[in-house]
């Protein structure tokens, strides 16, 4: 007895004794940490510096290639300048993708089904080869057309399974608000097939934008959360970045492609227009990219919220939209960024800074050859009468008007204004009217600008009403203000160049049914509004978010 006793005793103070020490060894008053908690803690650590490592080695060759066009252009200043530059963007651009492997590391976590649909979305529009309109009417499906309507069909099948499934419901969801007013314009694409100038082009492409709508309605059914329509919006941007950043891959690989210069461009003092090669993406869209990047970026680091963001990457985003936008030389895309830029400081209550740049502007363009290195830069080369005509477009607008004056109630058929129009100036590539209104005025008549427009004022007055219902520091307020800066660049856009009618129109999608969640969500407004958890100030009365004309 005493034996078993004793036995039992040594082994009971020995098992404690044994805990105790490996507290002791570890740390004070701290368990042991599992094995795979520290395998999946180095695995991430190996990970990290992986993606360094590559972004190192990838940027390297990039500013490597930059920087030899610059030194042979510009000689010792550009040598003196790299000098002084590039130390602080490397120790800069390692923080910042340290920041960023962490952010995905948790982003990844929020990826649902509908993230991976808005990305095939995104991918079925990729474009691996231009085609004439002659080449369309006698092939119209070769195989990179079979690629994008399998990534169509893809998409359309999983809705409606889940539409029969009711996982969600989405129906309804279509049909309401902001979404009801892209679904009817969608829906008249779609019965424009019956006079269009092209009816399968028509069909398909009505069809295509009708699906990607159907996913917006979707995920606005499925979301319940500010948190997980934020990770839609974020989604979007990422998928930009990643746009562009294969671009700026390709231009060293490829620089006879992915640099318009390199092929004969020899306007403005760089030389040079950024485009993407695999997949085809012209320097307008990279230059709405870079304007879209920069902008999301500067409202990042001047917050509203209490949330911090990583500021050395956002620095690094802040650069690559800057460089690109600089690159593609893209007017109207530099343009918009600035409207975008403006309406974050007045929104964001930095009105001052507005003044300081400003101001700071004018003695540098008054004192230095700025001035003549910006004029130079914005005409490309352009002679007087190129600028006038924008490029061009006001011959091709002036020949869509005449167009749609002989069809003012039903246009061409949608999507087929390029096919309409550009034969009659000797032009045989398919290429859109470079503006939302007048591709939509020749496409479905009088309908198609009345219908865009109203979407696009429906969004603006539910985001401007948003400024005065949230708190100043809510998470709703900041994602208001980014939401508000990029339709300001989009905005600008739309007139001299097809954003709302691409496809498919992310970054317009993204912001519209941001704008829609919050009237579905806060559309009753004679309640008073509740304080945001993140805010300091106490509630106020709240206006009604949705515009007379969606209720």
């Amino acid at each position: 007895m005493n034996s078993i006793g004793t036995n039992s005793g040594f082994d009971g103070g020995s098992t404690f004794g044994n805990v105790r020490m490996n507290r002791t060894l570890v740390q004070p008053g701290a368990e042991r940490i599992p094995s795979g908690s520290v395998r999946e803690s180095v695995w991430r650590s190996k990970a990290a510096l992986v993606l360094v490592f590559i972004g190192l080695v990838v940027g390297g060759v990039v500013v490597s290639f930059v920087g030899r066009g610059l030194i042979d252009r510009y000689g010792s200043p550009a040598v003196f300048g790299l000098i002084f530059v590039g130390p602080p963007l490397f120790v800069l651009g390692v923080v910042g993708l340290r920041q960023c492997a962490e952010k995905f590391r948790v982003f990844r976590q929020q990826l649902t089904w509908w993230h991976w649909l808005w990305l095939i979305m995104v991918a079925s529009n990729f474009v691996f080869r231009t085609r004439d309109i002659g080449t369309v009417q006698e092939n119209p499906l070769d195989a990179a057309a079979a690629y994008r309507i399998s990534l169509v069909g893809i998409t359309a099948f999983t809705l409606l399974i889940r539409l029969v499934l009711k996982r969600p419901n989405w129906m309804g969801s279509l049909f309401h608000g902001l979404t009801g007013v892209v679904a009817a314009f969608a829906l008249i694409c779609v019965l424009s097939t019956v006079w269009s100038f092209n009816p399968p082009w028509t069909l398909y492409k009505s069809m295509e934008y009708l699906v990607d709508i159907s996913l917006l309605a979707a995920i606005l059914a499925t979301v319940h959360s500010l948190e997980s329509y934020d990770s839609l919006m974020d989604w979007t941007w990422i998928i930009c970045g990643l746009l562009v950043t294969a671009a700026w891959i390709e231009a060293p690989i490829w620089p006879e492609e992915a640099l318009e210069g390199s092929g004969g461009y020899m306007g403005g003092p760089l030389q040079y227009r950024l485009s993407g090669v695999y997949p085809g993406q012209g320097y307008n869209m990279l230059g709405t990219y870079g304007a879209i990047l920069a902008t999301i970026a500067i409202c990042r680091l001047l917050p509203t919220a209490a949330k911090k963001f990583d500021r050395a990457w956002y620095l690094v985003v802040l650069g690559l939209g800057l460089i690109t936008m600089v690159f593609a030389q893209t007017r109207s895309a530099i343009g918009g960024f600035l409207v975008g830029v403006i309406l974050a400081f007045i929104f964001t209550k930095r009105i001052r800074l507005i003044a300081i740049f400003a101001a700071l502007g004018g003695v540098v363009f008054a004192f230095t050859g700025a001035g003549k290195l910006t004029t130079d830069f914005l005409e490309r080369g352009q002679t007087t009468e190129q600028l006038a005509s924008l490029s061009g477009r006001l011959e091709w607008w002036g020949v869509a008007w005449e167009a749609f004056k002989q069809h003012p109630l039903t246009g061409y058929g949608a999507f087929t204004s390029g096919m309409s129009v550009f034969p009659k100036l000797g032009v045989k590539e398919i290429t859109p009217l470079h503006s939302d209104y007048v591709e939509t005025l020749v496409g479905i008549g009088m309908w198609g600008p009345l219908l865009i427009i109203i979407g696009l004022i429906g969004t603006w007055w539910i985001l401007l009403r948003s400024t005065r219902r949230f708190p100043f520091a809510s998470k709703e307020y900041q994602l208001v203000v980014e939401a508000m800066a990029v339709l300001g660049v989009l905005t600008v856009r739309t007139t001299v160049m097809g954003v709302i009618m691409s496809q498919p129109p992310i970054q317009y999608f993204a912001i519209l049914g941001y704008a829609e969640f919050l009237r579905r969500r806060y559309s009753k407004s004679s309640v008073p509004q509740e304080a945001s958890v993140n805010s300091p100030l106490p509630a106020m009365s709240a206006p009604r978010l949705s515009p007379p004309f969606l209720d």
